[in-house]
Protein backbone atom coordinates (compact mmCIF):
# COMPACT_ATOMS: atom_id res chain seq x y z
CA UNK A 1 0.00 0.00 0.00
CA UNK A 2 2.79 2.39 1.31
CA UNK A 3 4.51 2.26 -2.36
CA UNK A 4 1.05 2.70 -4.31
CA UNK A 5 0.73 5.88 -2.14
CA UNK A 6 4.07 7.49 -3.15
CA UNK A 7 3.42 6.20 -6.56
CA UNK A 8 -0.08 8.34 -6.78
CA UNK A 9 1.63 10.89 -4.75
CA UNK A 10 4.44 11.24 -6.89
CA UNK A 11 2.35 11.25 -10.17
CA UNK A 12 0.18 13.92 -8.72
CA UNK A 13 3.63 16.05 -8.33
CA UNK A 14 3.84 15.52 -12.09
CA UNK A 15 1.11 16.82 -13.17
CA UNK A 16 1.26 19.58 -10.95
CA UNK A 17 4.49 20.62 -12.16
CA UNK A 18 3.21 20.06 -15.89
CA UNK A 19 0.81 22.95 -15.31
CA UNK A 20 3.48 25.37 -14.10
CA UNK A 21 5.96 24.29 -17.37
CA UNK A 22 4.83 28.14 -18.99
CA UNK A 23 7.35 30.09 -20.59
CA UNK A 24 7.75 33.66 -19.70
CA UNK A 25 10.34 35.74 -21.79
CA UNK A 26 11.31 39.11 -21.83
CA UNK A 27 12.93 40.86 -24.33
CA UNK A 28 12.95 44.24 -24.04
CA UNK A 29 14.50 47.02 -26.78
CA UNK A 30 15.48 49.32 -23.87
CA UNK A 31 17.06 46.83 -21.20
CA UNK A 32 19.78 47.68 -19.33
CA UNK A 33 22.29 45.57 -21.36
CA UNK A 34 22.29 47.99 -24.28
CA UNK A 35 24.08 50.74 -21.99
CA UNK A 36 27.17 48.67 -23.13
CA UNK A 37 26.48 49.25 -26.68
CA UNK A 38 29.70 49.33 -28.51
CA UNK A 39 29.34 50.79 -32.53
CA UNK A 40 31.89 51.33 -35.28
CA UNK A 41 31.15 52.64 -38.76
CA UNK A 42 33.30 51.73 -42.08
CA UNK A 43 32.46 53.20 -45.35
CA UNK A 44 28.47 53.71 -44.82
CA UNK A 45 28.36 50.43 -42.48
CA UNK A 46 27.57 50.61 -39.22
CA UNK A 47 27.69 47.56 -36.83
CA UNK A 48 26.81 47.91 -33.14
CA UNK A 49 27.02 44.68 -30.45
CA UNK A 50 26.64 44.74 -26.81
CA UNK A 51 27.11 40.46 -25.21
CA UNK A 52 24.47 39.46 -22.61
CA UNK A 53 25.47 38.83 -19.51
CA UNK A 54 24.03 35.45 -17.71
CA UNK A 55 21.66 36.91 -15.68
CA UNK A 56 20.40 39.35 -18.28
CA UNK A 57 20.18 36.22 -20.67
CA UNK A 58 17.88 34.42 -18.58
CA UNK A 59 15.79 37.46 -17.98
CA UNK A 60 15.35 37.77 -21.72
CA UNK A 61 14.75 34.48 -23.23
CA UNK A 62 13.14 32.92 -20.03
CA UNK A 63 15.82 30.00 -20.12
CA UNK A 64 19.26 29.78 -18.43
CA UNK A 65 21.24 30.03 -21.32
CA UNK A 66 24.43 30.08 -19.27
CA UNK A 67 23.57 26.63 -18.03
CA UNK A 68 24.28 25.58 -21.81
CA UNK A 69 27.37 27.09 -22.04
CA UNK A 70 25.84 29.59 -24.17
CA UNK A 71 25.96 33.24 -24.36
CA UNK A 72 23.74 35.42 -26.20
CA UNK A 73 25.18 38.80 -28.32
CA UNK A 74 22.85 40.98 -30.02
CA UNK A 75 24.16 42.83 -33.03
CA UNK A 76 22.96 45.27 -35.36
CA UNK A 77 23.97 45.51 -39.13
CA UNK A 78 23.19 49.14 -41.17
CA UNK A 79 23.90 49.25 -45.21
CA UNK A 80 23.91 52.70 -46.02
CA UNK A 81 26.65 52.30 -48.72
CA UNK A 82 25.00 52.42 -52.06
CA UNK A 83 26.78 50.57 -54.33
CA UNK A 84 27.34 47.53 -52.16
CA UNK A 85 24.88 44.65 -50.58
CA UNK A 86 26.78 42.68 -48.11
CA UNK A 87 26.52 38.87 -47.11
CA UNK A 88 26.42 37.84 -43.56
CA UNK A 89 26.95 34.27 -41.79
CA UNK A 90 26.97 33.73 -37.95
CA UNK A 91 30.50 31.63 -38.99
CA UNK A 92 31.94 34.74 -39.80
CA UNK A 93 31.76 35.93 -36.14
CA UNK A 94 32.26 32.75 -34.45
CA UNK A 95 32.59 29.08 -36.34
CA UNK A 96 30.92 27.41 -33.29
CA UNK A 97 27.95 29.53 -33.09
CA UNK A 98 24.53 27.89 -31.62
CA UNK A 99 21.86 28.25 -34.11
CA UNK A 100 18.49 29.28 -33.21
CA UNK A 101 16.85 26.29 -32.83
CA UNK A 102 19.56 24.13 -31.33
CA UNK A 103 19.70 27.02 -28.69
CA UNK A 104 16.15 26.59 -28.05
CA UNK A 105 16.55 22.91 -28.10
CA UNK A 106 18.66 23.06 -25.55
CA UNK A 107 17.18 24.76 -23.42
CA UNK A 108 13.53 23.56 -23.51
CA UNK A 109 11.34 23.23 -20.71
CA UNK A 110 9.68 20.33 -18.87
CA UNK A 111 8.62 19.34 -16.05
CA UNK A 112 11.02 16.22 -15.31
CA UNK A 113 13.35 18.83 -15.54
CA UNK A 114 11.49 20.80 -12.72
CA UNK A 115 10.92 17.64 -10.70
CA UNK A 116 14.72 16.74 -10.74
CA UNK A 117 15.36 19.76 -8.61
CA UNK A 118 13.32 18.82 -5.81
CA UNK A 119 15.51 15.23 -6.15
CA UNK A 120 18.67 14.22 -5.21
CA UNK A 121 20.86 12.91 -8.01
CA UNK A 122 20.86 9.57 -7.08
CA UNK A 123 17.24 9.51 -7.16
CA UNK A 124 17.18 11.23 -11.18
CA UNK A 125 16.63 7.25 -12.48
CA UNK A 126 12.92 7.24 -11.10
CA UNK A 127 11.72 10.50 -13.21
CA UNK A 128 12.48 8.11 -16.66
CA UNK A 129 9.20 6.36 -17.15
CA UNK A 130 7.61 10.18 -16.61
CA UNK A 131 9.90 11.21 -20.07
CA UNK A 132 7.30 10.42 -22.74
CA UNK A 133 4.67 12.59 -21.21
CA UNK A 134 7.12 15.53 -20.72
CA UNK A 135 6.72 16.32 -24.37
CA UNK A 136 3.47 16.39 -24.74
CA UNK A 137 2.35 18.03 -21.28
CA UNK A 138 5.63 20.96 -22.01
CA UNK A 139 4.54 21.38 -25.56
CA UNK A 140 2.94 24.48 -25.70
CA UNK A 141 5.89 26.05 -23.93
CA UNK A 142 8.32 24.96 -26.12
CA UNK A 143 6.39 25.62 -29.32
CA UNK A 144 6.29 29.29 -27.95
CA UNK A 145 10.39 28.92 -26.85
CA UNK A 146 11.46 27.96 -29.94
CA UNK A 147 8.97 30.86 -31.73
CA UNK A 148 10.23 33.34 -29.57
CA UNK A 149 14.60 32.44 -30.86
CA UNK A 150 13.25 31.95 -34.20
CA UNK A 151 11.79 35.45 -34.40
CA UNK A 152 14.88 37.51 -32.13
CA UNK A 153 18.03 35.72 -34.25
CA UNK A 154 19.85 37.28 -36.64
CA UNK A 155 20.46 34.92 -39.03
CA UNK A 156 22.67 34.57 -42.02
CA UNK A 157 21.61 36.85 -45.53
CA UNK A 158 21.49 39.78 -47.42
CA UNK A 159 21.64 43.70 -46.45
CA UNK A 160 21.17 45.37 -49.36
CA UNK A 161 21.96 49.51 -49.31
CA UNK A 162 19.27 51.13 -47.22
CA UNK A 163 18.47 47.61 -44.94
CA UNK A 164 19.34 47.34 -41.10
CA UNK A 165 18.76 44.16 -39.56
CA UNK A 166 19.23 43.01 -36.29
CA UNK A 167 19.15 40.19 -33.62
CA UNK A 168 20.65 37.99 -31.24
CA UNK A 169 23.47 35.63 -32.26
CA UNK A 170 24.28 32.36 -29.75
CA UNK A 171 27.73 31.69 -29.49
CA UNK A 172 29.77 30.05 -26.67
CA UNK A 173 29.47 31.55 -23.05
CA UNK A 174 32.41 33.35 -21.79
CA UNK A 175 32.12 36.10 -19.04
CA UNK A 176 34.51 39.43 -18.70
CA UNK A 177 36.26 40.69 -21.68
CA UNK A 178 35.43 39.07 -24.84
CA UNK A 179 36.38 39.90 -28.45
CA UNK A 180 33.80 39.81 -31.34
CA UNK A 181 35.05 39.66 -34.64
CA UNK A 182 32.44 40.66 -37.96
CA UNK A 183 33.29 40.12 -41.48
CA UNK A 184 31.14 41.51 -43.96
CA UNK A 185 31.21 40.55 -47.81
CA UNK A 186 29.52 43.11 -49.97
CA UNK A 187 29.29 42.53 -53.69
CA UNK A 188 27.88 44.76 -56.61
CA UNK A 189 25.21 44.49 -58.31
CA UNK A 190 26.72 44.72 -61.46
CA UNK A 191 28.85 41.65 -60.93
CA UNK A 192 26.56 40.01 -58.74
CA UNK A 193 26.26 36.51 -61.37
CA UNK A 194 30.26 36.22 -61.81
CA UNK A 195 30.38 36.03 -57.57
CA UNK A 196 33.27 38.68 -57.00
CA UNK A 197 34.00 40.53 -54.07
CA UNK A 198 33.89 43.81 -54.41
CA UNK A 199 34.05 44.75 -50.43
CA UNK A 200 35.34 43.10 -47.25
CA UNK A 201 34.50 44.83 -44.22
CA UNK A 202 35.83 43.97 -40.97
CA UNK A 203 34.79 44.76 -37.55
CA UNK A 204 36.77 44.08 -34.45
CA UNK A 205 34.31 44.85 -30.94
CA UNK A 206 35.69 44.18 -27.31
CA UNK A 207 32.38 43.57 -25.17
CA UNK A 208 31.98 43.03 -21.80
CA UNK A 209 29.97 40.21 -20.36
CA UNK A 210 28.99 40.76 -16.60
CA UNK A 211 29.78 37.20 -14.64
CA UNK A 212 33.26 37.81 -12.84
CA UNK A 213 34.63 40.31 -10.23
CA UNK A 214 37.66 41.40 -12.21
CA UNK A 215 40.83 43.16 -10.05
CA UNK A 216 41.18 46.06 -11.95
CA UNK A 217 37.72 47.41 -11.40
CA UNK A 218 38.41 49.15 -8.20
CA UNK A 219 41.80 50.64 -8.88
CA UNK A 220 41.68 54.34 -10.23
CA UNK A 221 45.11 54.04 -11.70
CA UNK A 222 45.70 57.83 -12.66
CA UNK A 223 45.21 58.68 -8.40
CA UNK A 224 48.45 56.77 -7.56
CA UNK A 225 51.05 59.88 -9.05
CA UNK A 226 50.42 63.53 -9.23
CA UNK A 227 51.16 65.11 -12.66
CA UNK A 228 54.20 66.17 -11.68
CA UNK A 229 55.62 63.55 -10.71
CA UNK A 230 55.09 61.30 -13.89
CA UNK A 231 58.43 61.51 -16.26
CA UNK A 232 57.25 61.59 -20.15
CA UNK A 233 59.89 60.26 -22.25
CA UNK A 234 60.51 61.46 -26.26
CA UNK A 235 63.12 59.31 -27.13
CA UNK A 236 63.57 55.74 -27.15
CA UNK A 237 66.78 56.15 -25.48
CA UNK A 238 65.12 57.83 -22.18
CA UNK A 239 62.17 54.73 -22.21
CA UNK A 240 65.09 52.26 -22.34
CA UNK A 241 67.17 53.99 -19.75
CA UNK A 242 63.95 53.93 -17.99
CA UNK A 243 63.05 50.17 -18.16
CA UNK A 244 67.14 49.62 -17.49
CA UNK A 245 66.92 51.33 -14.12
CA UNK A 246 63.29 49.75 -12.68
CA UNK A 247 63.81 47.88 -9.60
CA UNK A 248 64.90 44.26 -10.52
CA UNK A 249 62.36 42.40 -9.03
CA UNK A 250 58.34 42.46 -7.18
CA UNK A 251 58.38 42.73 -3.67
CA UNK A 252 56.38 41.00 -0.43
CA UNK A 253 54.08 43.31 0.95
CA UNK A 254 56.73 44.56 3.76
CA UNK A 255 59.39 45.08 0.90
CA UNK A 256 61.78 43.29 2.90
CA UNK A 257 62.07 39.83 0.31
CA UNK A 258 62.18 39.90 -3.27
CA UNK A 259 59.66 37.92 -5.53
CA UNK A 260 59.33 37.35 -9.44
CA UNK A 261 61.55 39.51 -11.77
CA UNK A 262 60.15 42.47 -13.53
CA UNK A 263 60.33 41.37 -16.96
CA UNK A 264 57.91 43.17 -18.89
CA UNK A 265 57.11 46.75 -20.11
CA UNK A 266 53.81 47.62 -21.70
CA UNK A 267 52.84 51.01 -22.88
CA UNK A 268 49.27 51.95 -23.70
CA UNK A 269 46.48 53.42 -22.08
CA UNK A 270 44.24 50.77 -19.90
CA UNK A 271 41.85 50.16 -22.88
CA UNK A 272 44.86 49.48 -24.94
CA UNK A 273 46.05 46.57 -22.62
CA UNK A 274 42.72 45.78 -21.89
CA UNK A 275 42.03 45.55 -25.47
CA UNK A 276 45.21 43.75 -26.76
CA UNK A 277 45.48 41.00 -24.35
CA UNK A 278 42.07 40.11 -25.03
CA UNK A 279 42.79 40.10 -28.50
CA UNK A 280 45.22 38.11 -27.68
CA UNK A 281 43.39 35.21 -26.00
CA UNK A 282 44.56 36.12 -22.85
CA UNK A 283 42.11 36.24 -20.00
CA UNK A 284 41.09 38.34 -16.58
CA UNK A 285 41.60 37.55 -13.12
CA UNK A 286 38.94 37.88 -10.59
CA UNK A 287 39.72 39.43 -7.31
CA UNK A 288 40.54 37.43 -3.87
CA UNK A 289 36.87 36.54 -2.46
CA UNK A 290 35.13 33.80 -0.92
CA UNK A 291 33.37 33.17 -4.72
CA UNK A 292 36.83 32.78 -6.15
CA UNK A 293 38.01 31.10 -3.72
CA UNK A 294 35.71 28.28 -3.40
CA UNK A 295 36.28 27.96 -7.21
CA UNK A 296 39.75 27.64 -6.98
CA UNK A 297 39.64 25.21 -4.84
CA UNK A 298 37.07 23.74 -7.02
CA UNK A 299 38.98 23.74 -9.87
CA UNK A 300 42.59 22.74 -7.90
CA UNK A 301 40.44 19.61 -6.21
CA UNK A 302 38.35 18.24 -9.42
CA UNK A 303 41.40 19.44 -12.42
CA UNK A 304 38.71 21.62 -13.67
CA UNK A 305 39.84 24.83 -15.47
CA UNK A 306 39.06 28.16 -13.86
CA UNK A 307 39.86 30.54 -16.75
CA UNK A 308 39.79 33.46 -14.41
CA UNK A 309 41.11 32.62 -11.29
CA UNK A 310 43.06 34.93 -8.41
CA UNK A 311 46.92 35.47 -8.98
CA UNK A 312 48.36 35.66 -5.30
CA UNK A 313 49.54 39.33 -4.51
CA UNK A 314 53.33 40.78 -5.76
CA UNK A 315 54.11 44.31 -5.15
CA UNK A 316 55.94 46.80 -6.94
CA UNK A 317 56.07 50.15 -5.68
CA UNK A 318 54.24 49.35 -2.64
CA UNK A 319 51.03 48.01 -3.78
CA UNK A 320 49.75 44.88 -5.44
CA UNK A 321 49.25 44.54 -8.55
CA UNK A 322 46.67 46.81 -10.74
CA UNK A 323 46.04 44.05 -13.42
CA UNK A 324 46.30 40.53 -14.01
CA UNK A 325 45.86 38.13 -16.92
CA UNK A 326 46.42 34.35 -17.37
CA UNK A 327 46.40 31.62 -20.26
CA UNK A 328 44.55 28.54 -18.40
CA UNK A 329 44.95 24.76 -19.67
CA UNK A 330 42.15 22.77 -19.04
CA UNK A 331 44.16 22.33 -15.46
CA UNK A 332 44.75 25.26 -13.01
CA UNK A 333 47.66 23.66 -12.06
CA UNK A 334 49.37 25.03 -15.62
CA UNK A 335 48.87 28.77 -16.54
CA UNK A 336 50.86 31.60 -18.00
CA UNK A 337 50.13 34.40 -15.71
CA UNK A 338 50.71 38.14 -15.63
CA UNK A 339 51.01 41.24 -13.47
CA UNK A 340 50.65 44.82 -14.20
CA UNK A 341 51.37 48.19 -12.14
CA UNK A 342 50.82 50.91 -13.43
CA UNK A 343 53.71 53.35 -13.23
CA UNK A 344 54.68 56.88 -13.14
CA UNK A 345 56.15 57.39 -16.69
CA UNK A 346 54.79 57.95 -20.29
CA UNK A 347 56.44 57.43 -23.50
CA UNK A 348 55.15 60.15 -26.08
CA UNK A 349 52.09 59.86 -24.10
CA UNK A 350 51.14 56.74 -23.38
CA UNK A 351 51.03 55.07 -19.84
CA UNK A 352 54.09 52.82 -18.96
CA UNK A 353 52.88 49.83 -17.53
CA UNK A 354 55.29 47.36 -15.32
CA UNK A 355 54.79 43.68 -15.08
CA UNK A 356 56.29 40.42 -14.56
CA UNK A 357 55.39 37.23 -16.38
CA UNK A 358 55.69 33.34 -15.87
CA UNK A 359 54.51 29.83 -16.76
CA UNK A 360 53.24 27.77 -14.03
CA UNK A 361 53.65 24.03 -14.91
CA UNK A 362 52.50 22.41 -11.78
CA UNK A 363 51.53 22.85 -7.67
CA UNK A 364 54.29 21.99 -5.18
CA UNK A 365 54.08 21.45 -1.27
CA UNK A 366 55.73 24.75 0.30
CA UNK A 367 55.95 25.93 3.82
CA UNK A 368 56.16 29.48 2.87
CA UNK A 369 52.17 29.82 2.15
CA UNK A 370 49.31 29.68 4.52
CA UNK A 371 47.66 26.67 2.63
CA UNK A 372 51.17 24.48 1.87
CA UNK A 373 50.58 24.92 -1.61
CA UNK A 374 51.87 27.19 -4.13
CA UNK A 375 52.46 26.91 -7.94
CA UNK A 376 55.96 25.84 -9.52
CA UNK A 377 57.42 28.10 -12.17
CA UNK A 378 59.11 27.28 -15.24
CA UNK A 379 62.84 28.24 -14.06
CA UNK A 380 63.73 28.85 -17.41
CA UNK A 381 61.54 32.66 -17.03
CA UNK A 382 62.86 34.26 -20.47
CA UNK A 383 60.92 31.67 -22.22
CA UNK A 384 57.38 33.04 -20.64
CA UNK A 385 58.61 36.86 -21.68
CA UNK A 386 59.35 35.56 -25.12
CA UNK A 387 55.90 33.68 -25.26
CA UNK A 388 54.04 37.15 -24.50
CA UNK A 389 56.11 39.19 -26.45
CA UNK A 390 55.58 36.51 -29.44
CA UNK A 391 51.95 36.80 -28.65
CA UNK A 392 51.05 40.25 -28.98
CA UNK A 393 53.10 40.66 -32.04
CA UNK A 394 51.30 37.89 -33.65
CA UNK A 395 48.16 38.91 -32.61
CA UNK A 396 48.74 42.47 -34.42
CA UNK A 397 48.34 44.39 -31.45
CA UNK A 398 51.65 45.97 -30.80
CA UNK A 399 53.14 49.11 -32.97
CA UNK A 400 56.57 48.43 -32.04
CA UNK A 401 58.87 46.35 -29.29
CA UNK A 402 62.74 45.88 -28.19
CA UNK A 403 64.27 44.27 -25.73
CA UNK A 404 66.22 45.22 -22.67
CA UNK A 405 68.03 44.56 -19.66
CA UNK A 406 67.43 45.71 -15.63
CA UNK A 407 67.17 41.62 -14.02
CA UNK A 408 70.30 40.54 -12.25
CA UNK A 409 71.71 37.27 -14.35
CA UNK A 410 71.29 33.65 -13.49
CA UNK A 411 71.92 30.81 -14.57
CA UNK A 412 70.51 27.10 -13.63
CA UNK A 413 73.01 25.95 -12.05
CA UNK A 414 73.08 29.22 -9.99
CA UNK A 415 69.15 30.19 -10.10
CA UNK A 416 67.43 33.06 -8.27
CA UNK A 417 64.49 32.47 -6.35
CA UNK A 418 60.59 33.97 -5.63
CA UNK A 419 59.08 34.47 -2.65
CA UNK A 420 57.98 30.57 -2.47
CA UNK A 421 61.57 29.50 -3.24
CA UNK A 422 61.26 28.52 -6.22
CA UNK A 423 64.54 28.73 -8.65
CA UNK A 424 64.93 30.40 -12.02
CA UNK A 425 67.20 31.89 -13.96
CA UNK A 426 67.24 34.46 -17.28
CA UNK A 427 69.46 36.70 -19.46
CA UNK A 428 68.17 39.44 -17.43
CA UNK A 429 65.59 40.13 -20.31
CA UNK A 430 62.57 42.72 -20.18
CA UNK A 431 60.53 42.79 -23.13
CA UNK A 432 58.98 46.05 -23.96
CA UNK A 433 55.71 46.39 -25.82
CA UNK A 434 54.43 49.34 -27.72
CA UNK A 435 50.18 48.40 -28.06
CA UNK A 436 48.48 49.75 -30.80
CA UNK A 437 44.83 50.81 -31.12
CA UNK A 438 44.61 49.14 -34.61
CA UNK A 439 46.14 45.86 -35.75
CA UNK A 440 49.62 46.09 -37.05
CA UNK A 441 51.25 44.32 -39.94
CA UNK A 442 54.65 45.81 -40.04
CA UNK A 443 56.12 45.73 -36.92
CA UNK A 444 59.57 48.56 -36.22
CA UNK A 445 61.77 47.65 -33.62
CA UNK A 446 62.88 49.73 -31.00
CA UNK A 447 66.59 51.06 -31.00
CA UNK A 448 69.13 48.26 -30.97
CA UNK A 449 69.86 47.40 -27.38
CA UNK A 450 72.59 44.30 -26.12
CA UNK A 451 69.68 42.73 -24.25
CA UNK A 452 69.01 41.71 -28.30
CA UNK A 453 71.99 40.75 -29.08
CA UNK A 454 72.05 38.63 -26.21
CA UNK A 455 68.86 36.89 -27.49
CA UNK A 456 69.98 36.64 -30.51
CA UNK A 457 72.91 34.17 -29.30
CA UNK A 458 70.98 32.81 -26.98
CA UNK A 459 68.80 31.51 -29.84
CA UNK A 460 71.48 30.49 -32.15
CA UNK A 461 72.93 28.78 -29.46
CA UNK A 462 71.66 25.07 -28.57
CA UNK A 463 70.15 24.43 -24.81
CA UNK A 464 71.63 21.33 -24.55
CA UNK A 465 75.26 21.00 -25.62
CA UNK A 466 76.09 18.52 -28.47
CA UNK A 467 76.68 15.04 -27.66
CA UNK A 468 80.38 14.12 -27.95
Amino acid sequence: MPSYRSAILFSLLFFVLSGCVVYRPKINPDADYFQRLKSQTQEGVTVKAVGLGARETKKAFGVNLASKHILAVWMEIENQDPEHSYAFAERNVDPDYYTAAEAAFMSRLGAVRTLKKFLPPFLHFVTAPLSPLEAWLAQSANEQLEKTFEEHVLSYGWIRPGEKKAGYLFVPFEVGLKEISVTLEGYSPAVMANEKVKAVRKFNFIIEIPGIRQDYLKKNFRSYYAESAIQDFETESELMAYVKNLPCCTTDKKLRRKGDPLNLVILGDAEDVLTSLTAAKWDETEMIYWGSILKTINSFSFKKSYRYSPVSPLYFDGRSHDAAFQKARKSLDQRLHLRLWYSPARFRGKPVWVGTVSRDIGVRFTRKTWNLTTHKIDPDIDEAVLYTLNDLISAKQAEAYGLEGGVPLSTRGDPAENLTGDPYFTQGLRAVLVLSKTRVEDLPVLMESEAIEAMAKRLETPKLGNAT
